[in-house]
């Protein structure tokens, strides 16, 4: 909460961070709300021993399609073999 005494604002959530890793490879995907309440999805990837990697920013509608989109990533980055750390 930005000011304890405003009933207009209040506490951002904790953004839900997950990782995962194969032998070679590292994912994190992170869930956050902004400020203004709108939902998004950061994922971001690339090599254990590298510096190359990329990711990608989604921006969902509200905080049900974001668990579904972190559940549909969980399930592939497992098709993918990685463990979730």
């Amino acid at each position: 909460m930005i000011d304890p005494a405003d009933s207009a604002t209040t506490p951002l959530p904790q953004p839900t961070r997950m990782r995962f890793a194969s032998d070679t490879r590292v994912y994190s995907v992170v869930l956050d709300q902004d400020l203004l309440g709108d939902w998004t999805v950061v994922q971001s990837w690339g090599g254990k021993d590298s510096r190359r990697g990329g990711g990608k920013i989604t921006h969902v509608p509200n905080f049900e399609d974001a668990m579904r989109l972190l559940e549909a990533i969980t399930r592939r980055r497992a098709q993918h073999g990685y463990k979730i750390l």
